[in-house]
């Protein structure tokens, strides 16, 4: 019988070659959609459930029906995009109005449900961080109610948007696309910042889940080659591929990329002749362990040369 420290040293081993060998692209057509009482339609895109060596985090894609409602319950820490559709959030009994393109901090455990008031079906994606949560016992999950159509009657007694912030500690919950701000970031064609590289930018105080930015990638160019802890990007439009730890990955709009845990160094190409636009979710524990970390660096030298993609 094995001791417990070569049984650790066994598992190092072995995580390391469920990095190598682990999936790195989502494809939206692969998508498999199930009920739940959370959500009418709802998908998993990059989960530990479908072999993504996450740092306990997953990315979902779910639908809301026009006339319907999502459940309303509580977890930890969750950051959503909306794609399609218009309607509302009911977050700790306040009311935020969201469009296409309209992202939302939701606070730990701060009760939540979405309305669809629009013509067309509500889509949204959602970044959480709840295996790690639940593996440290501290992701309690707590289902209040279930999906189902809306009451007009209901609907008439929720309040008018008051503030995109939180009346708890004046945090930001909402922001729409109009508001959407261009950066001085020079890595990519253009970036917008949404929630910043560690979830405290734009009045947001996202700490274990945020939608950092949007990063959009002119014709026939390349973003920096760098390396990080783990980022999830999803493909808003055009098509394009990666470069992840040396080995080449093509994608296509509606797709999601996963960087994973481990330090491989990346880089993003747009070889086509129009833009390419994604969408990035980050995680808290990257920076816990950023901190740590001593000796590392997230990008290379090969940070100041020309983003253009030569023959």
């Amino acid at each position: 019988m094995s001791d417990f420290y070569t049984a650790w040293l066994e598992r190092s081993k072995n995580n390391q070659k469920t990095v190598d060998e682990a999936p790195r692209v989502a494809r939206s057509k692969d998508l498999k959609w199930v009920r739940t009482p959370q959500d009418y339609k709802a998908a998993l895109m990059i989960a530990p459930e479908l072999g993504f060596p996450t740092g306990g985090s997953c990315l979902m894609r779910a639908e809301i029906p026009v006339g319907w409602h999502t459940g309303r319950h509580l977890h930890g820490e969750e950051a959503i995009y909306v794609e399609s559709g218009e309607g509302f959030i009911i977050l700790d009994d306040k009311r935020y109005d969201f469009f296409p393109g309209t992202i939302f901090h939701i606070p730990y455990r701060s009760p939540h449900q979405l309305f669809n008031t629009g013509s067309v079906p509500v889509g949204y994606l959602s970044g959480l961080a709840w295996h790690l949560e639940a593996d440290v016992y501290m992701g309690k999950m707590e289902q209040l109610e279930e999906c189902g159509e809306n009451d007009p009657k209901i609907l008439a007694q929720f309040p008018k948007e008051e503030s995109q912030d939180w009346p708890e500690d004046g945090r930001r919950i909402s922001m729409h696309q109009k508001q959407f701000e261009k950066s001085d970031e020079s890595k990519h064609g253009a970036t917008y910042f949404l929630m910043g590289r560690s979830g405290k930018q734009n009045g947001f105080k996202a700490t274990g889940v945020a939608i950092s930015s949007i990063f959009v990638d002119l014709p026939h160019t390349k973003s920096h080659s760098h390396a990080h802890p783990e980022a999830y990007l999803y493909a808003l439009e055009g098509d394009g591929y990666s470069e992840i730890g040396g080995k080449r990955y093509d994608w296509n709009q509606g797709d999601a990329v996963h960087v994973p845990p481990g330090m491989l160094h990346h880089q993003h190409f747009n070889p086509y002749d129009r833009d390419m636009k994604e969408l990035r979710f980050e995680f808290g524990i990257r920076y816990w362990l950023v901190d740590q970390w001593k000796g590392y660096t997230t990008v290379d030298k090969h940070l100041k040369a020309t983003t253009h993609m030569v023959d």
